[in-house]
């Protein structure tokens, strides 16, 4: 009798312990699903809810398949990037509107001393430093929109709008490049064509003066034809003086060059860069035009055509450097080795403190205009903590942040290394089950 209810006594025992279990079991597993629905729904509300600031700090769990965006620590990032993006954007503004300002000026200063002195060749480099205007208005505004923080209609920022900007004016640059050596070439055709039954087999000077003897003999069309630059379309005969307007489109284009040049590489600015290779190219032109005005007046008008030939493929290969990189960027080309070393040095010196950092992999970046977005793969330890591993994370964003310029965006991606390990045993077993399951058949 005592014994029997031994028995039942352990039985209830039994089915009470396993009652509990269940409970915990089904407690735990509630506990977990509302804590998951709780991420989850964090995750949006921050999603949601956009950083106005250039970088938002990112981070994503590869193993558990939950990602947490983190801001704690950042704000100081933020305050630095964004007065060193607004001086930058001061230093490309200034030195676009002086180019600006510079083509308007040598705009009427070119067009009057043409029409004035009789030279056509002015009033050529007139009309180009008009249609530079173009270039200077597009440099501008692509230049001041991709320094712009990102906002919820442009979530990784402004930087493209650079690369488009980069991408237009090495166009223009191009096109005019083309159209210079198109118009130098039938120039030449056209010089060589009405001096040759002038030229005598046997000396050099002889050239010269047939040259000269077409120049200030033959019809008024037919001399335009040889040399342009020579006689302006209402008759009057070139001034000489005009070689001085010319001389100094040269000097205040090769300047602006030089210092948009100087700005674009301290920024890293395609845009600037390409406008300030527009700054040379008109440089080379009003070179040539002094060389024609030059010429046509010593009598040798044909130094005006080889001379645009040679700047026009200057400036084609110039133009085309410049449209095949900013190409690539906006294909999203990844960032130089040089940067993605200084990027692997920052992430090893935390590596090297921090035990819990097993590894780091998959690190890699592309240009978004000016900035550079990077994402990389931690390695954690099985055992780490949440608030270690975010600890970690913030360690390694801001190594790279301090030792690499012009980094706005960083998405890491931590992983379980244990948990990694086993994955990817798992997927060489299925790759290795299915090579072999195809040399079968």
């Amino acid at each position: 009798m005592q014994s029997t209810a031994a028995r039942h006594m352990l039985g209830c025992t039994r089915l009470s312990l396993q009652t509990s279990k269940r409970s915990y079991a089904t407690l735990s597993l509630y506990t977990n699903a509302t804590w998951r629905r709780a991420l989850i729904q964090q995750q949006h509300s921050q999603t949601a809810t956009l950083n106005t600031a250039f970088n938002r700090p990112r981070t994503a769990w590869l193993i558990g398949s939950v990602r947490q965006h983190g801001t704690h620590g950042h704000h100081h990032h933020d305050a630095d990037l964004m007065a060193s993006l607004k001086s930058s954007s001061k230093k490309g503004t200034r030195i676009t509107v002086i180019g600006l300002a510079s083509n308007v000026g040598l705009t009427i200063a070119k067009g009057a001393a043409g029409w004035v002195m009789n030279s056509a060749s002015l009033l050529a480099e007139a009309l180009h430093s008009f249609s530079d205007l173009l270039s200077d208005f597009v440099t501008l505004y692509t230049f001041k929109m991709s320094r712009k923080p990102a906002d919820s209609i442009y979530p990784y920022g402004y930087g493209k709008f650079e690369t488009v900007g980069s991408v237009t004016v090495s166009s223009l640059l191009l096109a005019g490049a083309v159209g210079i050596g198109w118009h130098s070439f039938d120039l030449l055709l056209a010089t060589l064509q009405t001096a040759g039954p002038l030229v005598s087999d046997t000396t050099a000077t002889v050239v010269a003066a047939a040259s000269t003897n077409v120049a200030e003999n033959a019809t008024p069309a037919a001399a335009a034809a040889a040399s342009p630059p020579h006689v302006h379309g209402h008759g009057g005969v070139l001034d000489p003086n005009a070689a001085w307007f010319a001389l100094a489109s040269v000097l205040i284009k090769e300047w602006l060059y030089r210092a948009t040049i100087k700005v674009g590489r301290s920024e890293r600015s395609e845009v600037l860069m390409a406008n300030a290779w527009h700054h040379r190219s008109d440089a080379y032109s009003s070179a040539v035009a002094l060389v024609a005005i030059v010429g046509s007046y010593a009598g040798m008008p044909v130094l005006d055509p080889l001379g645009g030939i040679v700047v026009s493929g200057m400036l084609v290969k110039s133009s085309v450097g410049l449209l095949g990189s900013s190409m690539k960027e906006l294909m999203d080309k990844g960032i130089s080795p040089e940067q993605l070393d200084e990027i692997t040095g920052a992430i090893s010196k935390v590596k090297d403190t921090e035990l819990d950092l097993i590894d780091f992999h998959s690190v890699r970046g592309r240009k978004q205009g000016p900035f550079n977005h990077i994402d990389l793969v931690l390695q954690l330890s099985p055992t780490i903590s949440m608030e270690k591993a975010y600890r970690i994370e913030e360690l390694v964003r801001s190594s790279v942040k301090s030792n690499c310029d012009n980094i706005q965006d960083i998405l890491i991606y931590l992983e379980d290394v244990k948990a990694a390990a086993e994955a990817k045993k798992r997927l060489e077993h299925e790759h290795e089950h299915e090579h072999h399951h195809h040399d079968s058949h």
